[in-house]
C-alpha cells in the first residue's frame, strides 16, 4: 500500500516532536480489479443525466469545500500548505492556494479555483449544466460491453460517446435513443469506432473502473445556458457505482489533469463569448491569470518540484441512465471565436 509521510515543524516547547502520521494515499483512488471473470451481458449504455462540477455536492446543495469529494489522487501524493515536493506555482501564486488537496489525496484544482470564476461568467454552474442534459441537449454515454448481472467482471471493453442533441427532454426509462456526436468515431459512419476505448476496465462489487491507469485524451463539452465549455482532459480516468438492477449509476467520477495552455485558450473563446468586451483591454487576460495560477500539476499527471506547474487537475461528479445509442448525428457547426482561436478538437 503507498504511504505518505507529513510532518509539522513545531516551535515554543521542548517536548518531543511526534512521529509524522502516515496518511494513506490510496484512499483517493478507485478499488483496484479483481480476478479474471469475463463478460456474460448483452452490456449495458449510460449516459450522464447529472453533472456536479464542485460548486455543489453529491445532492446538489452549495456546500462549502464541495470540490474535496470529486476526483482520485493523481500524483499519489496527500499534499499540504507546507508540501515540498510539489511542481513550483505558476505567476506567484501561493502554495497555500494550490497545493491542498481532498479528502484522501483527491486532487481537484479546477473544482478548488475555477467553478467559482466560471460561476462569476455563468452562475450555479452545475445546476445549468444539468439543466442542459434534462432538456435533451447534450449528454456523455458510457457503453460497458459485456456488463450482465454478476457484481463483478475483469475486463471488460467499454467506449466513450458524446450525445447530441435529444431533440426533446429525456424520458430517463431506458428506451432514450440518444444520438451520437461524429466528433468522437473514428470513422463517422460506424457508431462502433468510438475514439475513447477503456479496454482494460472492470467493475468490482458492481462498481465500474475505467482501468488500472489510464493516458486516454477527451474534449468534454460541457453546456451551460447555452454557452458551450470545452474540457480537453488527459489521463482520464473514470469510476461509477452500477445499480444491480443496472438502469442507473451513482457516485460517478471523472477525472484527469488540464493542460493549463489549452484551457487557457478554451476559456478565451468562452469568455469572449459572454462578454465580448472582455476581448479588448485587460480584463481578460486578468482572468486567464487566474486560469494559469490554478495549476497545481505536470501535464504528465507527476509532480516534480523543479519545473513549474503546467496543468490543472480536475475532479467531476455525476450520475447516469440507462439508454441506447441512438443514430450519428450531423457534424457540429463550428462558430466564430471572440477572442482568439480555440485549439483543435483532439477527440
Amino acid at each position: 500500500m503507498a504511504t505518505a509521510l507529513l510532518s509539522v515543524a513545531g516551535c515554543g516547547s521542548d517536548e518531543a516532536t511526534p512521529p509524522p502520521a502516515e496518511q494513506d494515499v490510496d484512499l483517493g483512488q478507485p478499488p483496484g480489479p479483481g480476478p479474471e471473470q469475463a463478460g456474460d451481458g448483452e452490456g449495458v449504455a449510460f449516459a450522464i443525466d447529472r453533472l456536479f462540477l464542485g460548486d455543489t455536492d453529491r445532492n446538489g446543495d452549495k456546500v462549502p469545500g464541495s470540490w474535496k469529494q470529486f476526483g482520485f489522487n493523481i500524483d499519489g501524493k496527500v499534499s499540504s500548505t507546507i508540501s515540498e515536493d510539489l511542481c513550483k506555482p505558476v505567476d506567484g501564486a501561493a502554495p497555500s492556494d494550490v497545493y491542498p488537496d481532498g479528502a484522501g489525496g483527491i486532487d481537484n484544482s479546477f473544482g478548488n479555483k475555477l467553478v467559482s470564476l466560471i460561476a462569476t461568467l455563468l452562475p450555479e454552474p452545475s445546476t445549468k449544466v444539468s439543466d442542459a442534459i434534462a432538456n435533451g441537449d447534450f449528454t456523455v454515454i458510457l457503453k460497458v460491453d459485456g456488463l450482465g448481472a454478476q457484481s463483478s467482471y475483469n475486463p471488460l471493453t467499454a467506449k466513450l460517446y458524446g450525445g447530441a442533441t435529444l431533440g426533446t427532454a429525456p424520458v430517463w426509462n431506458g428506451s432514450d435513443k440518444w444520438p451520437v456526436v461524429p466528433e468522437l468515431l473514428e470513422d463517422a459512419q460506424d457508431i462502433e469506432s468510438a475514439k475513447v476505448v477503456f479496454p482494460a476496465s472492470y467493475v468490482v462489487d458492481n462498481t465500474w473502473v475505467s482501468g488500472p491507469e489510464s493516458q486516454v485524451t477527451f474534449k468534454l463539452n460541457l453546456t451551460i445556458s447555452g454557452t458551450t465549455i470545452g474540457l480537453t482532459i488527459r489521463n482520464v480516468r473514470i469510476a461509477m457505482d452500477i445499480e444491480p438492477d443496472r438502469t442507473s449509476v451513482v457516485n460517478g467520477t471523472i477525472a484527469g489533469v488540464l493542460e493549463t495552455a489549452v484551457l487557457v485558450e478554451e476559456l478565451r473563446s468562452v469568455i469572449g463569448a459572454i462578454q465580448p468586451t472582455f476581448c479588448e483591454g485587460a480584463g481578460l487576460d486578468t482572468t486567464l491569470d487566474q486560469v494559469r495560477r490554478a495549476s497545481d500539476i505536470l501535464k504528465d499527471g507527476s509532480q516534480d518540484p523543479g519545473q513549474e506547474c503546467n496543468a490543472i487537475s480536475i475532479g467531476i461528479g455525476f450520475t447516469a441512465r440507462q439508454v441506447q445509442l441512438g443514430e450519428i448525428a450531423p457534424p457540429a457547426e463550428t462558430s466564430g471565436v471572440p477572442c482568439g482561436e480555440a485549439p483543435p478538437d483532439e477527440g
